[in-house]
């Protein structure tokens, strides 16, 4: 049976496969991934505890009769089996999502057309197929839902998408999220070569700086206050000592706590940029240590940490596990900070608003496109977007050192500050100035009537 959105059809008294499967045109097909889950729900529509989410990384409910399968053979599909008679008394839906997976940030459902087919596990009988309507910038979609009704299951059509990813579609059904933690599903383990920093001590230092993010807000007013976060690091040739003494990786490391506190769905994006612009996989607090020491580095191999030998194994392990590895050879070696504006601009301007988005640059100066810059901050002043200029060398800045007096913006909508040595300031020092003159555009936004 073909069931609309919103239709329903019974459940045969056994277990049923479900297999949620999704294809897009051309060969994007071939990089889609999508991350199947199921969530046990008590009566008042929440989960009961932690255990009742099965997904790849914990995929058996206690009782076994929720199972996470994996990937089918195909690889465009994951399948999931349940047990409707034998779940606890306590427990009157099932739901089952499908989330866009880390391996594939680019992508949203808009650009995927998703399907759902349950099955009666014994016979092989399909019982009820669905196609969701088509989607736009949602990461995260509930697909179908099992339910108790009059002492029988049934299967419902859902079809509903979150924007804010799996965050948002969490919080609707219980999964404590700790206020602003990530709480997708971590990201595909990867065995990659240490790089010294056990995992365990940077989740103690997120927490903690996640405190000193939020004492920040509290004294400006944002408490609660959401926001799109970006983060563009130059990689120019001048940059390069940065790299090699780790201090942009640890710039990256403090500014997530940013993401994880503010942001709508716990997800900092980065790009890298020199002569050219690369947007690199979104970066979530989940798989922080694992995604700092691969993506934090410059053109050559040896800028990353540990030397070449070290980011080259990183790379080939990553790229064995799935991980999209970037054309660092074509990010090139000079400064064109307005290729990376442009690119940033682009893509939140195709965000819904609010919430709007706070784009932080880190760059060493030597600018030399300052009409270039300025037309571009001009052009952006209408939208929803602050940008944070950090200056971390001793080299000219250009047009950043005028951002106060630049003239035909709708409002100021740029900061700059610049410091000798990051590594110097605290964690307290570094969230005051990053976040000082935000809530002061937020206001002339909103009397501009910007959406924010």
């Amino acid at each position: 049976m073909e069931l609309t959105k919103g239709a329903n059809t019974a459940l045969p008294d056994r277990p049923v496969e479900i297999t949620v499967g999704w294809r897009t045109a051309g060969a994007a097909g071939s990089r889609t991934s999508l991350d199947v889950c199921a969530l046990r729900l008590g009566a008042t529509g929440k989960v009961r505890e932690d255990a009742d989410m099965v997904f790849f990384n914990a995929p058996s409910s206690p009782d076994g009769t929720v199972r996470h399968i994996g990937r089918s053979p195909g690889g465009q599909a994951e399948v999931v089996t349940i047990d409707p008679a034998r779940q606890p008394a306590d427990v009157e839906a099932i739901v089952v999502t499908a989330t866009i997976d880390v391996v594939t940030p680019e992508l949203t459902f808009g650009g995927l057309d998703v399907w759902a087919a349950v099955k009666d596990l014994s016979t092989g009988q399909e019982v009820a197929t669905f196609t969701p309507p088509p989607l736009g910038p949602e990461k995260a979609l509930v697909v179908v839902e099992l339910y108790r009704r009059a002492g029988s299951w049934k299967v419902r059509a859902v079809g509903q998408g979150y924007a804010s990813g799996l965050a948002g579609l969490a919080t609707d059904y219980g999964v404590d999220v700790g206020g602003d933690e990530d709480v997708s599903p971590p990201a595909k383990a990867l065995d990659l070569p240490s790089t010294g920093d056990a995992k365990i001590d940077m989740r103690k230092r997120l927490d903690l700086r996640k405190q000193a993010v939020k004492v920040v807000l509290s004294k400006q007013g944002l408490t609660g206050k959401q926001a799109r976060v970006g983060l563009a690091l130059d990689a120019s040739g001048s940059m390069r000592p940065l790299y090699k003494r780790g201090t942009v990786g640890r710039v990256v490391e403090r500014i997530a706590a940013v993401a994880a506190t503010m942001d709508d769905d716990g997800t900092l994006d980065v790009w890298s940029y020199a002569t050219e612009t690369l947007a690199l996989p979104p970066l979530r607090v989940d798989y922080l240590a694992d995604w700092i020491p691969l993506y934090v580095r410059q053109r050559k191999a040896t800028t990353g940490q540990g030397g070449a030998e070290a980011t080259l194994a990183r790379e080939e392990a990553a790229r064995a596990a799935g991980w999209p590895i970037p054309n660092w050879d074509g990010i090139g070696g000079q400064n064109e900070e307005q290729k990376v504006i442009a690119a940033i601009i682009d893509h939140f301007g195709r965000a819904p608003s609010p919430p709007p988005a706070l784009v932080l640059v880190l760059t060493d100066g030597g600018l030399y496109r300052d009409r270039m810059i300025a037309d571009l901050l001009r052009q952006a002043s209408k939208l929803p977007i602050f940008w944070q200029f950090v200056g971390v060398g001793k080299a000219q800045y250009g047009i950043l050192e005028k951002l106060d007096t630049l003239s035909g913006r709708v409002v100021d909508n740029a900061g700059f500050f610049a410091v000798d040595d990051l590594d110097e300031i605290d964690d307290a020092a570094l969230y005051q100035r990053l976040l000082s003159e935000f809530p002061v555009w937020l206001q002339a936004a909103r009397a501009a009537g910007i959406p924010v």
